[in-house]
């Protein structure tokens, strides 16, 4: 594998921002830069050997700082919903921008790790050249507690496999939740409604009418947002909130090594994407806000709609400092939080 690097651009501030190629083996290739650490392209074979980029995106920085709906990036600290915008820890009450329909904190704000300049490296681990992606979140950044050192390793691996690895600490109790937030279109363009999607959950996460965490757990619903067999999305009677911006609770929950929580199928490329991770989750997201505005244009002048991408974010139950007993997303002093993701890809 190998990894080059050429410059990206510039910040408001001055501070320069470059933009880096893994390259593997076979041939696949991912784009990556430091802005938001965020995965710009990833181009990957079908059945017949031919490249496509199957990521969303935009095509420059100028067009990511003007604003996205995270394309790519990473989410923290606490991705995911924290309902009322507030919780408390320690006896203190800790106030939250309200970025979600003016009640919920959304991916932590507008300032997230999303938007934030990350320190960028290329290491070498084990023989496998990887970068290696810094940043130092201070005490009472977006609200939250504690100065947070976080690292983000992305590798392009010979098995075709995009592995993200996670780790952090913190000097003092704190939320924390990272994803990745990739919209993948394995055909890599128009809607996704031709693909098969299976997540090994049997339970999901319930939410109210404003899409903010309850503390409920329950059963999927065959015909609705069971996957735990391949369900082709288009088959479904309608993809909502309830079945395509959810929570599911995978069945091994958190381990030490990657297991398989997700696959993905598209039948005309033959492409597939399995998700391996630690994580105890994953949300499953088919982009039901993208034209919310007008479309989401992409890359290319792309105009992106409803159901034209799917996120699988992995990652832990994001209201965990609401409802402790859903999951663990609190990271303590003297802890090392470590997580890792692969999206490996084949066809058939």
């Amino acid at each position: 594998m190998s990894i080059t690097s050429t410059p990206y651009g510039t910040l408001p501030s001055g501070e320069a921002v470059d933009l880096f190629t893994l390259t593997n083996a076979n041939g696949l290739s991912a784009e990556v830069t430091n802005y938001g650490a965020i995965l710009v392209s990833l181009n990957v074979p079908d059945r017949e050997g031919a490249l496509t980029d199957v990521v969303l995106g935009k095509d420059s920085l100028e067009d990511y700082l003007a604003g996205h709906p995270c394309f790519g990036s990473i989410c923290g600290r606490v991705a995911g919903r924290i309902g009322g915008a507030s919780f408390e820890l320690d006896g203190k009450t800790y106030p939250l921008e309200a970025n979600y329909e003016g009640i919920s904190n959304l991916h932590s704000g507008p300032e997230g790790f999303h938007t934030m300049l990350w320190k960028a490296e290329i290491i070498e681990d084990f023989g496998v050249q990887k970068l290696q992606l810094q940043l130092t979140d201070p005490d009472g950044h977006n609200g939250f507690p504690g100065e947070v050192h976080c690292t983000v390793t992305y590798a392009l691996l010979d098995n075709d496999a995009l592995e993200i690895h996670y780790e952090a600490s913190s000097d003092h109790t704190t939320p924390f939740n990272p994803t990745n937030h990739s919209y993948f279109n394995l055909r890599g363009e128009g809607d996704i409604l031709d693909h098969k999607l299976q997540i090994l959950a049997d339970s999901v996460a319930t939410v109210d009418e404003n899409c903010s965490l309850i503390g409920r757990r329950d059963p999927v619903v065959a015909g609705y947002n069971d996957y735990r067999e391949p369900v082709q999305l288009g088959s479904l009677k309608t993809l909502e909130v309830g079945n395509a911006d959810i929570h599911f609770f995978l069945n091994e929950g958190r381990t030490a090594q990657a297991k398989l929580a997700a696959r993905v199928i598209e039948p005309d490329s033959g492409r597939i994407m399995e998700v391996l991770t630690t994580a105890p989750g994953v949300q499953f997201y088919a982009g039901l806000s993208l034209s919310e505005e007008g479309p989401e244009i992409g890359k290319g002048g792309a105009h992106h709609k409803p159901m034209h991408a799917l996120c699988l974010e992995t990652q832990d139950y994001a209201d965990s400092i609401h409802f402790p007993e859903m999951g663990n997303a609190i990271l303590k002093p003297g802890e090392t939080f470590k997580s890792t993701t692969l999206f490996r890809f084949s066809a058939q």
